[in-house]
């Protein structure tokens, strides 16, 4: 059974996706005449199916064709699916393989932290943006408010009431600037605020900003300026606020299963080969797993007959993995193989998808991963006790 998957970013036009699938399905030259055809057909109700859209979505499109077996009188039954992703597809790809890829799925899915910055004080304020682990620079706005001065009288008492309606002013644009993409463009989860002297204060305390942000505000400290390079200085001072903060399901995840491995005959297990075994006849509901383990699954292909073997192995243990290339082939004993290095973390998916049971990755710094790490990175709630 082929499976084709595709990655389609916002920028490419239907007529260049369109080409490019026509290129792909009449290359495949190394596939039986049936698969072949079968392929092509896919490829035409992928491009039937993109005619129907007038544009890509703004975050682009992931679409997958396959062939799947109906009843005696239906014969194959071609399906076309489309996901818009949740966060942007930066570049083109195409993968006919026996399953549909889903890692670009799943690395988006790993890290939902998506943190709003703000470097504020009277004369300008900074934007920036942390999604998962990638920092972008947004924008920089002006106040135009002149700096105090040192008039006497009613002139300097004048100046200074203009002065402070000005800065009011420039507040309300910052707030509605930071409603639009923190909201709208962007759904963060949480916010840091800095600035220089009390400003930044000024403008947290007084009825500016949105609630909405308000409720997510994390951290506010204090630097240099409201520049650009602000907006840095801001995330790298709230670095240890950040470790603190976990995703609300994440922590109720984790409370519930070290309340059950507590107990004497809880629903739970911890340990990479007690999930794998959970996870196979199916009793785990949930398959926990942090997302910087040194462990991988090495499938090694021999070149000769196409028999495969696979093994979980420690990415950084070289003696493990020569031992594990250098066995001849079980079936014909050919020593050449083509390997394919596979993340724990889909190794995991894969299990999980044949029994209805989910996975969640901790992926962000805290107390809760730092438990789960001590676990050995790996652990499971579980439906029964065998």
């Amino acid at each position: 059974m082929e499976f084709i998957s595709l990655y389609i970013p916002p920028q490419i036009s239907l007529d260049e996706i369109a080409a490019n699938l026509k290129k792909e399905s009449e290359s495949a030259t190394d596939k039986s005449g049936c698969i072949n055809e079968r392929l092509q057909t896919a490829a035409r109700n992928v491009i039937q199916h993109l005619k129907q859209r007038s544009e890509i979505p703004e975050y682009g499109l992931a679409m997958f064709a396959g062939a799947f077996t109906g009843t005696s009188q239906q014969g194959e039954i071609l399906n076309v699916e489309e996901l818009i992703p949740p966060m942007p597809i930066t570049h083109y790809q195409y993968s006919i393989d026996d399953h549909f890829w889903l890692e670009p799925l799943r690395e988006m899915a790993r890290d939902q932290r998506v943190v709003g910055i703000i470097a504020v004080d009277s004369k300008e304020a900074s934007f920036g943006l942390l999604n998962g682990e990638r920092f972008s620079l947004l924008e920089n706005i002006t106040s135009g408010v002149p700096g105090k001065t040192g008039k006497g009288g009613q002139s300097q008492r004048r100046y200074e009431r203009e002065r402070e309606m000005d800065v009011t002013a420039f507040f309300h644009r910052v707030a509605e600037h930071a409603a639009k993409t923190f909201l709208e463009q962007n759904k963060v989860t949480s916010l840091l605020v800095g600035g220089p002297g009390p400003t930044k204060n000024d403008f947290l305390k007084g009825e500016y900003l949105n609630y909405e942000l308000k409720n997510k505000l994390l951290n506010v400290v204090d630097t240099q300026s409201a520049d650009k390079d602000a907006v840095r200085e801001v995330l790298d001072k709230s670095s240890e606020a950040m470790m603190n903060v976990c995703l609300p399901e994440e922590k109720n995840t984790m409370e519930r299963l070290m309340a059950e491995l507590n107990k004497q005959s809880g629903l739970a297990v911890g340990g990479l080969d007690p999930v794998l075994a959970g996870l196979k006849i199916g009793k785990v509901e949930v398959a926990l797993v942090v997302d910087n383990s040194d462990l991988v699954q090495n499938i090694a292909t021999c070149k000769k007959c196409g028999f495969s073997k696979a093994e979980i192995i420690d990415k950084e243990d070289v003696q493990a993995i020569q031992r594990f290339l250098s066995s001849p082939c079980e079936r014909c004993h050919a020593s050449g193989y083509e390997v394919v290095e596979k993340d724990m973390v889909d190794v995991l998916e894969d299990a999980a998808s044949q029994t209805d049971a989910r996975v969640e990755v901790f992926s962000i710094e805290s107390a809760d991963k730092a438990q789960l790490a001590a676990l050995g990175g790996f652990a499971a709630l579980l439906r029964y006790k065998p």
